[in-house]
């Protein structure tokens, strides 16, 4: 059965704030996906947001909603912290697909753990880096492939937006960005992108394989898994400063070793002005784009080559989180593979604890990947 012929795919909304909006537009705009269910802990809001994306129900507890309706997949649109409770609480309550928002989790422990409960429990997660799912990244990757710049010797990510950090830090309901106990500060922001970025051009430059290829259906680790990680983060130096008002890492430069050779430089900032870069050093040229995370509507590849030369190469706009959506759907019904693989995110909730930890402790730390990740599931 294709995708085409695959009735429309029932999802359930956890969390309706400010990121919500993203994946409700993105359910209204496209005829594989149906917004059934959406849940917020304020009554009121989970009211408007079901009113506003035409959902048949709202709750303010996601246990009953999962329980009570009959849904495909559910999307959880709610802060780090709480990831690692509610991807359980969710299983227990009987989903099977889930899409939750970066970051995963808090740390690379317990990204690993959440892996072990949803093989166990023989469901499907994934993370929700939006950008993957953008025809620039795909386009990157099969010029990497192509040896069009040759060998890859690095690869730089910045996501930077300046924050005049206006809110009091004793405002309870200050933005989750302010608010460490949240999760907030640079590194699940912002620098999870970039290192997001990096470990996955890193893994292309070394023969990896690339969007939506080589993972079991099931999304969780894939029996190809080597390839989907083929150059592995070893280790780390990460140096900024820390929010003098909220106690948050609010800027963050990192340097990342991989077994390939190859380097990653991330910056992951709220005191510097927008940027999000992402550019691929080669031996034959480089490959950039200026919008990496969040592209402008037509957005453009550089290509450097030769003595000073470049080209354009010209992407069509996309939107991103129905792609996103859709890719989660497809995965979970059975025709497609995830875009943004699961043993991808350990490998990146690692990279960035040993980040944190080295910006912390001011000093070198090694990538301790969990044994067993490259294992081929039974």
């Amino acid at each position: 059965m294709s995708a085409s012929d695959l009735p429309a795919f029932r999802i359930g909304v956890v969390g309706c704030g400010g990121i919500s909006n993203s994946h409700g537009r993105a359910g209204l705009a496209s005829e594989k996906l149906q917004l059934v269910a959406c849940c917020d802990i304020r009554e009121s809001v989970a009211r408007e947001w079901a009113d506003t994306y035409d959902c048949e129900a709202w709750y303010t507890d996601y246990e009953e909603m999962i329980r009570e309706q009959d849904l495909d997949g559910v999307v959880l649109a709610t802060w780090p912290n709480q990831h690692r409770e509610q991807v359980e609480r969710c299983l227990n309550a009987g989903a099977r697909n889930i899409l939750c928002e970066k970051s995963l989790t808090g740390t690379g422990q317990e990204t690993w753990e959440l892996v072990q409960l949803v093989k166990s429990a023989g469901a499907f997660l994934m993370e929700g880096f939006m950008y993957r799912h953008h025809p620039h990244v795909a386009e990157l990757e099969r010029q990497v492939a192509a040896g069009t710049i040759g060998r890859i010797d690095s690869v730089r990510a910045t996501f930077s937006a300046f924050d005049p950090e206006p809110e009091s830090p004793t405002d309870p309901n200050r933005n989750w960005r302010r608010d460490p106990e949240r999760l907030g500060g640079s590194p699940w922001d912002v620098t999870c992108y970039a290192i997001n970025a990096a470990n996955h051009f890193a893994s292309i430059g070394a023969g990896g394989r690339g969007t939506g290829k080589g993972s079991n259906p099931d999304g969780t680790l894939g029996f190809d898994a080597k390839s989907l990680v083929a150059a592995r983060p070893t280790r780390v130096w990460g140096v900024g400063s820390i929010s003098k008002t909220y106690g948050t890492l609010n800027r963050q430069f990192g340097l990342i070793e991989y077994d390939s050779g190859c380097v990653g430089f991330v910056e992951g900032n709220r005191q510097a002005h927008l940027s999000e870069e992402l550019q691929i050093a080669g031996s034959d040229g480089r490959l950039g784009i200026r919008r990496a995370f969040r592209p402008h509507a037509e957005p453009v590849i550089e290509h450097q080559y030769g003595k000073g030369e470049w080209r354009e190469i010209p992407i069509p706009g996309a939107e991103m989180y129905r792609l996103q959506m859709e890719n989660f759907a497809d995965v979970a019904q059975g025709v497609a593979e995830p875009v943004m693989p699961l043993i991808q995110s350990v490998v990146n909730m690692h990279t960035i604890s040993a980040l944190v930890t080295s910006q912390r402790e001011d000093r070198l730390v090694d990538v301790e990947l969990p044994a067993g990740l490259f294992e081929e599931p039974a």
